[in-house]
């Protein structure tokens, strides 16, 4: 009986996402071909509606939220750390504070490393973006994405 609310809210926390604003969407590149035992970076794109932005990676102010790239290892492929692009300086009106942001189009890139022992063939890295978008007056609740990172396994 207990687990009635909690499940009562999980569905009122997903039904809210749901509702929010969709400001941010992600591509990745085509399937790269990699040998078994071998490392590719893959590119993942984002792009951000206009008159909005996502914190930075990392962020300067610890209270904000960066966008965040996290790929969970399979049996076959690791993702190593995420490289993340430049980002560009900016100041609300009324604030003293500087934010680090990316707004358009941006690219970050995700090195992964194929087992030696993967069989030949597709496999998939499922991971997620986690950002928090923002306009020049407010910010809307941290959403993820999910991102699907392929690789062509070839043989040794």
């Amino acid at each position: 009986m207990r687990a009635a609310p909690l499940l009562f809210l999980a569905i009122v926390a997903q039904a809210a996402n749901a509702a929010l604003p969709q400001v941010a969407s992600v591509a990745v590149d085509e399937a790269p071909t990699v040998r078994a035992g071998e490392s590719v970076t893959l590119r993942v794109t984002v792009s951000v509606k206009p008159g909005y932005h996502v914190q930075a990676n990392p962020v300067l102010n610890p209270a904000l939220i960066p966008l965040t790239l996290t790929v969970p290892a399979t049996p076959s492929a690791s993702a190593g750390k995420p490289v993340y692009p430049q980002a560009k300086r900016m100041r609300l009106l009324g604030s003293d504070e500087d934010l680090v942001i990316y707004d358009g189009t941006f690219a970050l890139e995700q090195p992964v490393s194929v087992s030696k022992d993967s069989p030949p063939g597709e496999t998939t890295l499922e991971g997620s973006l986690r950002y928090q978008a923002c306009d020049d007056r407010h910010c809307l609740l941290p959403r993820s994405l999910p991102v699907q990172l392929k690789l062509r396994v070839q043989a040794r």
